[in-house]
């Protein structure tokens, strides 16, 4: 059980001012990766530079991740020189260039909420759900060619796919703000869940139209890990009422939205198709055949063979991120990264244990996250920017509260702890009123 931080709030300047809505114009951007480098990749090394003259400093707590991530970075350089053939091996180091700067986003993540608190969780989850709006609303207007001849670029074998390169990155980009707007409902007046209503239902259609059978399955599992946490840990009443309203709104919405969907021509086929036996995945040139392949690979080279180690093998990548990190980086590299997934999930239920102020968003990240640890043996996900944005964030939350004596309070009054940071929420309830 947690007390809450009492480092007293810095004054707002203008340069901090500057810092949050750079970051929030950050997100917003993190949609548009239809050319490399992306938007996002050149605005985040400006902004990192903007960020640490506001004071932005690396916690102590968040060492742990660090090393982690540090050893994963090394044992995959070592891997990559490995690389089987020259062919390969610039496109190994290119690989290897984005997997450092990615980790570079999940440290500063961490560091700017540890830095700029309630303010900074503010900032970036607003900014993804405009991201995710943007990038929403093109797979849709592009899926029925509301958009002439533009449709064909955010449609990709019949299935929307936005502004990303494939359907099935843009399905999961949309699952965190998405389940932020079933949290935003429940923590604000009726107007405000009606507003979020609308949002979620333009989101949970482009995921929808996305056809990504991991997306679904994603937004099915983190969905539910979310109400799941939010009723055993959230101990406002009110907060619980409005979600049970909220999700029986929503669900009987969504559901007739999606009925109609299905009536519309070639959607409903495309559906049928997607729950079908896929060949593709059970063949002996399917999925699993791959990853079977990968597996024995890996045995044979324990330093592994870099990023494109396997081609040579296969004809793709084995769309297990786990067993590709042990192609990458052999087995040192793919348990660092194993790990790193393990540690994250393991620290984030923990903390939700402590009732802070900040559990009920928290919960949108962690669900969020299992959601994509889970998707990612099917798929790898080692670039999904998404992915290396959620786990800063999960530990930045944390690293707030690292150094507090462990006192439970009240969770609820979201608009107080989510704006202001933990510093500015209700004073801790008597021992004899607190849930354990």
């Amino acid at each position: 059980m947690t007390a809450i931080p009492t480092t007293p709030r810095r004054a707002a300047t203008s340069i901090d001012t500057i810092a949050l809505v750079c970051v929030w114009l950050l997100m917003t951007t993190s949609s548009l990766v239809t050319v490399e480098p992306a938007p996002f990749d050149l605005a985040f090394i400006g902004i990192c530079a903007l960020a640490f003259v506001c004071g932005m400093r690396v916690p102590k707590s968040i060492t742990l991740m660090i090393v982690l991530l540090g050893i994963w970075l090394l044992f995959s350089l070592i891997g990559t020189s490995q690389a089987p053939t020259v062919e390969y091996y610039m496109d190994t180091l290119k690989h290897m260039a984005i997997t450092g700067l990615l980790i570079a986003v999940a440290v500063f993540f961490a560091c700017f909420i540890y830095r700029f608190q309630g303010r900074a969780l503010g900032a970036i989850m607003n900014g993804w759900v405009i991201a995710a709006l943007i990038a929403s609303i093109a797979g849709i207007l592009g899926y029925f060619e509301m958009l002439g001849s533009l449709s064909e670029q955010f449609v990709l074998y019949g299935r929307a796919k936005g502004p990303f390169k494939d359907p099935n990155v843009l399905a999961p980009f949309l699952v965190p703000p998405a389940i932020y707007c079933i949290y935003l409902a429940a923590s604000r007046s009726a107007l405000w869940s009606l507003f979020n209503l609308g949002v979620l239902l333009v989101l949970v259609l482009g995921l929808f139209l996305s056809f990504s059978r991991g997306g679904w399955g994603h937004f099915a599992l983190s969905g539910l890990t979310a109400v799941i946490l939010w009723f055993l840990t959230v101990e406002d009443r009110n907060f619980k009422l409005r979600l049970i309203v909220f999700m029986v709104l929503s669900s009987a919405v969504l559901s007739f939205t999606l009925m109609a969907l299905l009536d519309v021509e070639g959607v409903g086929d495309l559906f049928l198709q997607r729950f079908a036996f896929q060949e593709y995945d059970s063949s002996a040139y399917g999925r699993f055949a791959g990853q079977y392949l990968t597996f024995m690979k890996a045995l044979d080279f324990p330093f592994g063979l870099g990023a494109h180690g396997f081609l040579p093998d296969w004809y793709e990548q084995p769309h297990n991120v786990y067993l590709f990190q042990l192609i990458i980086g052999g087995w040192f590299g793919g348990l660092a990264y194993l790990l790193f997934v393990i540690v994250t999930l393991i620290k984030g239920l923990a903390f939700l244990q402590r009732r802070t102020p900040h559990s009920p968003l928290m919960i949108v990240l962690f669900s969020s996250f299992f959601g994509l640890a889970v998707e990612g043996l099917v798929v790898d996900s080692d670039h999904w920017r998404h992915f290396w944005i959620l786990s800063g964030m999960i530990w930045g939350v944390m690293a707030m509260y690292a150094n507090t004596p462990r006192v439970a309070v009240p969770v609820h009054r979201e608009a107080q702890s989510h704006h202001n940071g933990p510093q500015h929420a209700p004073r801790p309830l008597p021992p004899q009123t607190i849930a354990h």
